[in-house]
């Protein structure tokens, strides 16, 4: 039997990057924990996993910080695809519990983030930062308190056993999250493949250097779907994450990034990808997966 792809992804087996493996993969894969965004980089640039993914960016609170800051510190991993995720949050709690009796609630920060609408009509209830969804799921599962209640996914409730006492509480029902996934080396797509690619610069401090960088992007009609500011460490410095749209094979893509890379004072060429399209899972042509049926609370995970 084949050794399973090995798949790092922050927080806890239930976490909504697990389902993005999934979506990406299908279930012939071994999704492996880590504790920190760093820590999934670290694991693939190590050689223990094969594969990483990290959320982006999110609809509602926009990027998450520390997946662009843990991408920004090695140069050594590459953008391979990206998927989407609709994310739907639920107030799980112990079995048998009520949501009257719930004071305290865990969940990552940028859960409870798209949940604002609903903790500013519930003013009682006392929020928690933790490092993960599922992992705030597990905590909940593992004290048996009703009044300790986590913001996670219908998979983390069936995984862990605990009832939902308010389902889809974020702020809008077209919540989604996009997911980037990243290998040690760049992976070659086929040509005419409708993709998009992510640079990482660096300008100059002088006046208009960011739009001299960027022009090449319009001079050529290329569309770019993505600016992202960072702070480099040096004080009042910044790099820009930029994400632009084009055809594998486009020669014009080549002579965009030479162009940009003239204009600054540093580039790196992050990964080329396919583009995720609504409606399909995942966004390369591995296989797909159903993903489990959480309608059922007694069914597997």
């Amino acid at each position: 039997m084949a050794t399973p792809v090995r798949i790092a992804f922050q927080g806890e087996l239930g976490a909504f990057s697990e389902e993005a493996i999934l979506q990406l993969w299908g279930s012939d894969v071994e999704p492996v924990p880590q504790r920190e965004f760093r820590d999934v980089v670290n694991a693939l640039r190590s050689g223990s996993v094969d594969r990483a993914v990290l959320p982006l960016e999110n609809t509602i609170v926009g990027s998450v910080q520390a997946s662009h800051d843990a991408i920004d510190a090695y140069d050594d991993l590459f953008a391979i695809a990206e998927t989407v995720v609709a994310v739907h949050h639920c107030l799980l709690g112990p079995p048998g519990s009520r949501f009257e009796q719930v004071t305290h609630v865990f969940s990552h920060p940028v859960a409870l983030a798209q949940c604002g609408g609903f903790f500013a009509q519930y003013p009682h209830l006392d929020v928690h930062a933790v490092y993960d969804t599922a992992g705030a799921a597990l905590d909940v599962s593992n004290l048996a308190d009703p009044t300790f209640a986590a913001v996670a996914s219908r998979i983390s409730a069936r995984r862990y056993q605990l009832d939902i006492l308010k389902a889809d509480i974020e702020d809008r029902n077209d919540n989604q999250t996009r997911f980037i996934a990243f290998a040690r080396e760049p992976l070659p797509l086929p040509p005419g493949t409708p993709a998009r690619s992510m640079l990482l610069l660096t300008t100059t401090d002088v006046p208009g250097a960011l739009l001299h960088a960027l022009a090449p992007l319009a001079s050529h009609g290329i569309n770019m779907r993505r600016i992202e500011t960072r702070p480099t460490g040096d004080p009042w410095s910044y790099r820009f994450f930029v994400e632009f749209d084009h055809q594998v094979g486009d020669e014009d893509v080549g002579a965009v990034i030479g162009e940009i890379a003239a204009n600054a004072r540093a580039v790196r060429v992050v990964g080329t990808y396919p583009r995720w399209e609504a409606g399909r899972r995942g966004s390369i042509g591995w296989k797909s997966v159903d993903l489990p049926d959480v309608s059922d609370p007694a069914g597997d995970v």
